[in-house]
């Protein structure tokens, strides 16, 4: 026997940011049987849980353990005859509680059980359900015959039981499919009863004319606690003050721009309770920020006020970062009716009160990925979590909330939110967390041969951590990037569509010079445009895979085919993004350009490097309602042929088409003497995996510092990239003496001194902190040198040495 009783955490209401607690769900009861003696009396054996109807427990009215089925391992408690047990629940109030049990019902018997009000029973039935000998079943449950069932005879099924006093409800499972839900306190006639949880009555009954017996194992009471991630009434907050300025650690707005006319205000126009609520209208744009929760169960509410002649909307986010996937839409129409798309467009309409203010609950289960969303306390629809609105497949991730200014078209949205929470229903397993070492990789390698080193990667979190390991190859300058601030896009309402005229627009005009073209576009068949008119962008990436054997070239060209040219156009080109979230890294380059219809060939003013990472291109638009002017081929869409943005996030084009987008790299590429063995992984929680990182020397100039990265990207929320230095110098194979260049260095860690000594004269030194921030430069013309270190800062230092045979790096740590 396993009986745990535990206290009960009551979730307060507070108007302020409430901490995640570790536990929301406590077992106050559970019993496999196992302990128990074939033949025991389960009341006589465990009177602190359980009784019989008469209350003399050993008597005929107490059911047996028994070995003739279970479930798990080998017995169960067996009802049959003059059996009736109670299991008793403690007469509860309030709170939500599950009481779930596995049942046997042999062929040709019968079953039945009944919940009481009232620990000690026969004073209200709260529901009785039936299992007859066919199959089927039916409920008494706050009225006669509330509803059927069929559930499967001679083998083991789950009963679930959930009991919401709080919230006067009552929900009853039978094998994972929700038979009835109604108002806890009636009793099982319809009459009006108490809402209190008092026991379970397994008793040997069944509908006339059968016979019972059925078998009952792996049961487990258990109290749902909600713990609140947070909670506000917004009544501390002034009056037209900004929210996603006010509360950025929760909210922000659309375009991430808090404190502009995206941001929602706090108002006391309306008020749930007293005397504020935030007012959304105009052009607000605001996101509730969830955490990009990938496992438990979530409960996020609140009071919504939408007045006369006015509409409302809202929608739920797959990320944080909004704008990627739309995981389901909210519409209030201005008549007081409403509709939703969820897994599907328009899947399912209810109806609301105007002008008064009604609840609005949305609970996501991600374990099992299911969500509901209940519009004035009752429920409008249940679907798979993980599709988009839409219905296409999509993340099983909760990220945010938009309340945005948004409606039916022709309508005027104005609506109120107040008493807003995000609950933890059940706690989600810990995400995975990335544990490796940034540290330096600085090596000297002769001409021609090859090193490897360990790089051990570990999993400490909870989830299985996926890894893509990408190298890249700095500029020659070892500037990199000069990274350009990239502005978000307003949230636009409508679809991507392709002209009603097709379009053949054939195949830019062939380059004679040596390049590399990359593409996955065919000729030009259409245009596309955004229905209601908009500022978007279409892009292109073209991975490291492709594109690492090109590093060293420059991107000089971009080339574009423009259906119907827009207000207007700028090029883009990003670096790399993340694996956490869809779409490219930060913005490299912007240009304005003037397109005609047709192919434009827009050279790039500053050319850029090609690293070896992910390299992103196309183009921004303002489009104006009616026009086409992205250029598109026949299809078939290739993976990456067709991204889209009309916001911040990013996502693939509906439509089967690839953009007519194609990047021109001009230059010698360089040798890829950098790589990681293996570059793609899943770590279990609690698991290493060792990469091999080799370094080929065999192509690379002598005498020469070559600098890498290795991007370590995660599904880490915390750590999506780690960024590792690999800094190598290729020294000559031998000397005229027949030795190889080298430069050793001692004692290393330093306090006071370092030595460095060469079998060629070391001309000068420049030390780097690790910042990459020049700190010394030495010029001695010997091959031996002391460089005093007391003056220097405790820390990882780099030492690049330049001898008369070329370049060394080592690194040293002060201490």
């Amino acid at each position: 026997m396993r009986n745990s009783t535990l206290i009960l955490l009551a979730a307060l209401w507070l108007s302020s940011i409430l901490p995640a607690m570790s536990q929301s769900r406590e077992i106050l009861y559970q019993d496999d049987f196992e302990s128990y003696a074939v033949g025991a009396k389960i009341a006589q054996s465990n009177s602190a849980r359980w009784t019989t109807w008469s209350n003399q427990p050993g008597g005929a009215e107490d059911g047996v353990i028994s070995n003739e089925q279970a479930s798990s391992p080998t017995k169960s408690l067996k009802i049959s005859g003059t059996n009736d047990n109670v299991l008793k629940l403690g007469n509860k109030t309030s709170g939500k509680y599950k009481v779930n049990w596995k049942m046997f019902i042999p062929t040709t018997r019968a079953g039945y059980y009944n919940f009481q009000h009232f620990e000690a029973p026969g004073v209200e039935w709260a529901f009785e359900v039936y299992f007859d000998n066919n199959g089927t079943g039916y409920m008494h449950a706050g009225g006669n015959n509330a509803a059927t069932f069929s559930f499967p005879m001679n083998t083991w099924f789950n009963v679930e039981n959930e009991i919401d006093l709080d919230a006067d409800n009552a929900k009853v499972k039978i094998n994972g499919v929700q038979v009835h839900s109604w108002q806890f306190s009636l009793q099982a006639q319809g009459q009006a009863g108490t809402k209190q949880l008092g026991g379970v009555n397994f008793y040997a009954g069944s509908t006339t004319g059968m016979t019972p017996t059925y078998y009952v194992d792996d049961v487990v009471y258990e109290a749902q606690t909600e713990q609140w991630l947070y909670q506000s009434n917004f009544d501390e907050f002034p009056n037209n003050g900004y929210v996603a300025q006010t509360i950025p650690q929760w909210f922000r707005t659309w375009s991430n721009t808090p404190g502009t006319a995206e941001d929602a205000r706090f108002s006391n126009e309306q008020a749930q309770t007293a005397p504020m609520s935030v007012k959304i209208a105009g052009t607000t744009d605001l996101v509730f920020k969830l955490g990009n929760k990938t496992s438990g169960k979530y409960l996020v509410e609140w009071d919504m006020f939408v007045p006369t002649s006015r509409a409302g909307y809202y929608n739920f986010q797959h990320f944080e970062n909004p704008g990627v996937e739309w995981a389901f839409e909210v519409y209030f129409d201005n008549n007081g009716t409403g509709y939703m798309h969820a897994g599907g467009n328009n899947a399912a309409t209810f109806t609301f009160p105007m002008n008064t203010w009604f609840k609005v609950v949305n609970e996501i289960n991600l374990d099992a990925d299911s969500a509901k969303v209940k519009i004035n306390n009752v429920q409008v629809y249940q679907w798979r979590f993980s599709l988009q609105a839409q219905g296409q497949a999509g993340t099983k991730q909760l990220g945010g909330v938009n309340f945005y200014a948004g409606s039916t078209t022709g309508m005027t949205p104005q609506y109120y939110f107040d008493n807003i929470g995000y609950a933890e229903l059940v706690a989600g397993v810990a995400g995975p967390t990335i544990q490796v070492s940034a540290s330096p990789i600085i090596l000297n390698i002769a001409q021609g041969t090859q090193q490897t080193r360990n790089l051990p990667i570990t999993n400490t979190g909870g989830q299985p951590l996926n890894v893509n390991i990408v190298p890249s190859f700095d500029p020659p300058t070892e500037a990199g990037f000069n990274y350009l601030p990239q502005t978000d896009l307003p949230q636009a309402i409508g679809e991507f569509v392709e002209s009603p005229v097709p379009t053949n627009g054939g195949a830019p005009a062939n380059d004679t010079r040596p390049t590399v073209i990359l593409n996955y576009d065919g000729e030009n068949a259409t245009g596309v445009g955004f229905t209601n008119g908009a500022q978007w962008r279409a892009a292109v990436r073209f991975p490291a895979s492709m594109v690492a054997q090109y590093n060293g070239m420059m991107l000089t060209q971009l080339q574009i085919y423009i259906n119907e040219p827009a207000n207007a156009h700028k090029i883009m080109v990003w670096d790399m993004g993340t694996i956490t979230l869809p779409g490219p890294g930060q913005l490299v380059l912007e240009q304005t350009f003037n397109p005609l219809p047709g192919w434009n060939n827009v050279n790039l003013t500053t050319p850029v490097f090609i690293t070896g990472r992910d390299l992103w291109v196309g183009y921004w638009m303002d489009q104006p309602a009616g026009l086409f002017p992205a250029g598109a081929d026949a299809g078939p869409q290739h993976p990456d042929g067709a991204w889209v943005s009309s916001g911040p996030g990013w996502s693939l084009l509906t439509l089967p088409r690839n953009w007519n987008i194609r990047a021109k790299l001009e230059g010698d590429a360089r040798p890829v003497w950098l790589s990681a063995t293996p570059n793609q992984m899943a770590i279990q929680p609690g698991a290493t995996t060792d990469v091999t990182v080799n370094i080929n020397a065999a192509n690379l100039p002598q005498l020469t510092v070559q600098r890498g990265k290795l991007h370590v990207r995660t599904n880490d929320q915390v750590t999506p990239q780690v960024n590792i230095n690999v800094w190598i110098t290729v020294l000559v194979g031998l000397n005229e003496k027949g030795e190889q260049t080298y430069v050793s260095m001692y004692p290393n860690p330093a306090q006071t001194y370092v030595m460095l000594s060469s079998n060629t004269l070391i001309k000068k030194v420049n030390i780097l902190n690790q910042l990459g921030q020049l700190v010394q430069t030495i010029a001695p013309g010997t091959p031996e040198l002391r460089i005093n270190t007391e003056t220097m800062k405790p820390g990882v230092y780099i030492l690049q040495i330049d001898t008369e045979h070329g370049m060394a790096t080592q690194k040293l740590t002060v201490r």
